[in-house]
């Protein structure tokens, strides 16, 4: 194989290994094992751990942007792309929730700085964007957009939580879509709940 190919391996193993678990630290032993190739390899692909995690993460929150600025941008119905961005922070969850980040923190301060300034300066713009759209044609109700984006954030951790997912015997795509339903069901107007389930009934018929 050659560096490319090396590059891609460790980086697809990395990315589903945090997608599924969510971010902790990266051991040379795991990849390795995991991988059946030595340190010298990882090293001759990668400089250092802190570029693994770097190249994953902002690859990961770089692919979230662009889908993000899709979802604004398709022709849909606005409760459609209310529902479609659920989809979205479903797929992402693990690796951009408070506790894995709190992880990325304590061992990459700077790659974390970097992502929280990513968040700020670029997702964050779009999400109000698509909020303050949804407010102008009465589909949710107007509460202030940092309120509802810091209570979607906090919330929607529980269901990456082992403990709660271990004690409850769930899983996290079951306790996420609850907790989704649930802050919806607070936001939404009339209007909003009354497209959403118009929407939901349209694309169980097609399914």
């Amino acid at each position: 194989m050659n560096t490319k190919e090396y590059k891609v391996l460790i980086r697809d193993f990395i990315n589903d290994k945090m997608m599924d678990e969510g971010y902790k630290k990266i051991t040379l032993e795991e990849i390795t094992s995991n991988l059946a190739i030595s340190k010298k390899t990882v090293y001759k692909v990668f400089s250092s751990k802190e570029e693994i995690a770097r190249s994953i993460f902002i690859g990961e929150l770089t692919k979230a942007y662009q889908r993000l600025i899709q979802l604004i941008q398709e022709k849909s119905s606005m409760a459609m792309k209310i529902e479609n961005l659920g989809e979205m922070i479903e797929s992402y969850i693990r690796l951009f929730n408070d506790s894995s980040l709190h992880n990325l923190k304590k061992e990459y301060p700077n790659l974390w700085k970097e992502i929280v300034f990513f968040r700020k300066e670029r997702v964050i713009p779009l999400i109000n964007l698509l909020l303050n759209h949804s407010k102008k044609h009465d589909l949710i109700v107007d509460y202030p957009n940092e309120l509802i984006i810091k209570l979607f954030s906090t919330s929607l951790t529980i269901s990456t939580e082992k403990s709660y997912l271990v004690h409850n015997k769930s899983d996290c795509q079951t306790v996420f879509q609850s907790i989704f339903d649930i802050l919806l069901d607070g936001i939404l107007t009339k209007k909003g709940k009354k497209l959403l389930a118009i929407n939901k009934r349209m694309n169980d018929e097609n399914n």
